[in-house]
């Protein structure tokens, strides 16, 4: 009977593995592999905030997981995680609703041989009052269309009444400095398709950062470089600024300021998933991440796994794997690996991680970033079309474990020519 491996989560880490082990065993019916996700479609995290300034379409950029797993050997289900019983080895999926609230599919359970949780981050609103209610979080599609909706309504009040749209970001992450940047350049471009009485003087952008500069974690010539140039485009900076409150009116914060904002995104930390605090069997922390070994095994339970932002993995050094998607990566290729030297009788090997920099997008046309590894011993600081030529080479890595290389290069090349007679802004 083929092995049957279930993977909860279809982002990056687990929709790679699911593409590897399909590929390797499922078509050839050697294994059983199902991937459960409540979405219908992956999209490259890394790219929400495109997709909610409406830069990319999801109709193009978008891996479909049905046809996806029919051509590389895994199964999808619709479904999301409510529920884990490892001494049973058997997880519990809600039921699957349509967008009237009547059931489409009941309640089921999922029995395994081997489980493997992928569900992801979220941002951390670290409790902040009124945060919940009126922030939206740019961690799944659906939320990068709300924004995307909102910043359209925005758009049409502002060019029919001069009136000014204001965003405010809390978290000068990664996510938060590129969605700053993306807005600009966004507002320079509607002119093009009918909003003639908008200009960069309709638009302010807020970006609030607890610490003392953006980008905390990447070194401080990567950060002084992007903080400079988001200056220049005009976004205004809260370094050092707390939040304490969030209202309909803005961010209140520990001063008692309030930044008015008519649309507010929350970007700042990262977390597991809600519904791990609901998981008693397993070893959750403090911040919904399920503690797992060198191996990624989940303490305690026999054939169950755990990688990327909601596994808590502590390295050789003593130091927790970043929540990046490259470390997401490369624990699904550790993975992929283990799985098959732990089915041949063989010691899984430990995870190690490969730091190799960092790249943040600054607009369709630029990037700013370190690199590291193999380049050159220390770090190398990269910017312009340079640093954004490596930037969209990242995507193309993550497009190749989902597809092999030959397929990914077609298939990159197919949504070129597919977006070439498109508008470059998704405005609907």
């Amino acid at each position: 009977m083929a092995v049957k491996v279930v993977i909860v989560g279809g982002g990056a880490a687990g929709l790679a593995l699911a593409s590897k082990l399909g590929r390797k065993f499922g078509l050839k019916g050697d294994m059983d592999i199902y991937l459960i996700d409540k979405s219908p479609m992956h999209i490259w995290k890394p790219k929400l905030h495109e997709v909610a300034v409406g830069i990319i379409d999801q109709s193009l950029e978008g891996v479909l997981y049905r046809d996806h797993g029919l051509k590389n050997g895994y199964r999808y289900v619709s479904g999301e995680l409510t529920g884990c019983q490892p001494e049973k080895k058997i997880i519990e999926l809600a039921a699957v609703l349509d967008s009237e609230g009547d059931e489409v599919v009941p309640k089921r359970e999922i029995c395994y041989d081997y489980l493997v949780l992928a569900l992801g981050g979220v941002s951390n609103s670290f409790n902040t009052p009124g945060a919940e209610p009126h922030c939206i979080f740019l961690d799944n599609l659906p939320s990068a269309e709300r924004f995307h909706n909102k910043l359209l309504d925005g758009l049409l009040h502002a060019n029919e009444t001069q009136d000014k749209l204001s965003i405010g970001i809390v978290g000068a992450g990664a996510t938060g400095v590129e969605l700053a940047a993306e807005l600009h350049h966004v507002i320079e471009s509607v002119k093009s398709y009918g909003y003639l009485n908008i200009s960069a003087q309709n638009l302010e952008v807020h970006l609030i950062e607890a610490a003392p500069k953006i980008l905390s974690q990447l070194p401080d010539r990567v950060s002084l470089r992007a903080q400079a140039l988001l200056i220049k485009l005009g976004i205004k900076l809260h370094l050092g600024v707390q939040v304490k409150e969030v209202t309909k009116a803005g961010f209140v914060t520990a001063s008692g300021e309030l930044i008015a904002a008519n649309i507010k995104v929350w970007a700042a930390g990262v977390k597991g998933p809600n519904i791990f605090s609901q998981l008693t069997a397993l070893p959750i922390t403090g911040r919904n991440q399920v503690q797992v070994d060198a191996c990624m095994r989940v303490q305690g339970h026999e054939g169950v796994y755990a990688l990327g932002d909601c596994a808590e993995l502590f390295l050789a050094n003593g130091k927790p794997v970043p929540p990046r998607a490259q470390a997401a990566a490369q624990m699904a290729d550790c993975l992929f690996v283990n799985l098959q030297r732990r089915l041949k009788g063989q010691d899984e090997q430990a995870f190690v991680y490969k730091d190799y920099g960092s790249l943040v997008s600054l607009s369709r046309f630029s990037a700013v970033g370190s690199l590291m590894g193999s380049l050159r011993s220390g770090t190398f600081f990269v910017e312009g079309h340079l640093a954004r030529i490596m930037y969209v080479s990242l995507y193309q890595r993550h497009l190749a474990s989902l597809y092999g290389w030959g397929a990914a290069i077609v298939y990159r090349f197919a949504q070129k020519l597919l977006r070439w007679h498109r508008p470059k802004l998704k405005l609907h």
